[in-house]
Formats: C-alpha cells, sequence, structure tokens
C-alpha cells in the first residue's frame, strides 16, 4: 500500500466527512469563552518586601517629623539661656538738713502705709554706691526678684561695706526697705530686719 492509498483510507474513515458526524455544541463553546479566567498572573519573588500601606506610611512620616520638631525645640530651649528680668531700681535720698539723728521721727504705723513700695530683701552685693537685694518678701506694690539701691553714702566703714546714714549694708545682711515714687526715705527707709522692725511692717501692710 502507498501514500495515496493510505491517505484515501483514511478520508474515508474520518468522522467530519460523514454526514454521521454530532454538530458542534455552540452554548457549550460560548460560555467557555466568556468565563475563561484571562488574568495573568506572576509568582511573588521571595525578595521582595511587602509594600507598606499608604496611611501607615504617611502617619510614620508625620511622627518622625513631629518628633525633629520636639527635638529641635528642646536643643534650641537649652541653647537660649532665659531672659534675666531688671532689677527694681530705687534711689536713696540723702539728708538735706541737720543730719538724720535729729530729723527723723520714730517710725509708726501709720507713716508706714503711706508708702506704696516695701519688702524684706538680702543684700548679695555691693559695687561702688549700689546694693542690690535679693528680694525675700514683698510686703506692698512691686513683683521684682532683684532691687538695686542706687545713691547709697560711702561712709568710713569697713572694706566691702556701704553705710546710709548709719545703716550699715553688708553681703548676706536682710534689710526691711520701703520707698514712695522710686525713692527711698532719709529716716529708716533702709533698716536692718529685725523682729521688732518685722512686727512693725507686719502691722502696717496686713501682713
Amino acid at each position: 500500500m502507498n501514500d495515496e492509498e493510505l491517505l484515501a483510507r483514511l478520508r474515508a474513515i474520518d468522522p467530519a466527512r460523514t454526514s454521521d458526524a454530532p454538530q458542534p455544541d455552540i452554548n457549550r463553546l460560548l460560555e467557555a469563552t466568556m468565563t475563561a479566567d484571562t488574568t495573568v498572573r506572576t509568582s511573588p519573588r521571595t525578595s521582595d518586601r511587602p509594600r507598606r500601606p499608604p496611611l501607615l506610611a504617611a502617619a510614620a512620616a508625620a511622627v518622625l517629623t513631629v518628633g525633629a520638631g520636639i527635638t529641635w525645640g528642646v536643643t534650641a530651649t537649652r541653647d537660649t539661656p532665659p531672659a534675666v528680668a531688671a532689677p527694681l531700681v530705687l534711689t536713696v535720698q540723702q539728708d538735706t538738713g541737720g543730719g538724720p539723728a535729729t530729723a527723723c521721727a520714730e517710725l509708726d504705723v501709720t507713716t508706714l502705709r503711706q508708702y506704696t513700695t516695701a519688702f524684706e530683701g538680702t543684700a548679695t552685693s555691693i559695687d561702688g554706691d549700689q546694693v542690690t537685694l535679693r528680694v525675700d518678701h514683698w510686703y506692698r506694690g512691686e513683683d521684682a526678684s532683684t532691687v538695686r539701691l542706687d545713691n547709697v553714702r560711702l561712709d568710713n566703714t569697713h572694706e566691702g561695706q556701704l553705710e546710709s546714714f548709719g545703716q550699715e549694708f553688708a553681703v548676706g545682711q536682710t534689710y526691711l526697705v520701703y520707698a514712695e515714687d522710686g525713692k527711698v526715705p532719709v529716716c529708716y527707709g533702709d533698716a536692718e530686719a529685725t523682729p521688732k522692725l518685722r512686727s512693725l511692717y507686719d502691722r502696717a501692710y496686713g501682713q
């Protein structure tokens, strides 16, 4: 048998060429075509890192930004020294008469109440005719933490001390001071703190 004879036999037994061949199932073929999954999938690589969700990434960036701002603020605060309030300056008046011993009457509550500035303070430094006091307690008036007395007369006292008409100033000592319109009067305006004088201030200013 040659090739032509073999081909003729194969054609004779081919079902598609005969009248008995079944008709194709058109509906099944259409349904299979429409429901076929054509999505292209790629297998993940083990080296790929999972992506961070956008909201999580934004939150992390915000935390880093706020943290950096706080760190900068703390650093700036540490580097910037706090502002120091200027001291209250009071001028000690000088005697214009025959001296405080003869011109000054005894200090009482009524007289003390006439003054709008009164405090107790500790001398922290003496420079020329200036005495700086740290305010320990305000009886009336200001709220400064330090007071500077100007025009304190230098007298023939011990080195490092000043005397204002008999009142001797020394660093570390405590004084009671009263004034009006920035002026400390000659009579008892600046005196060393004693229990008796404190009691007078307490009664005058209702402490």
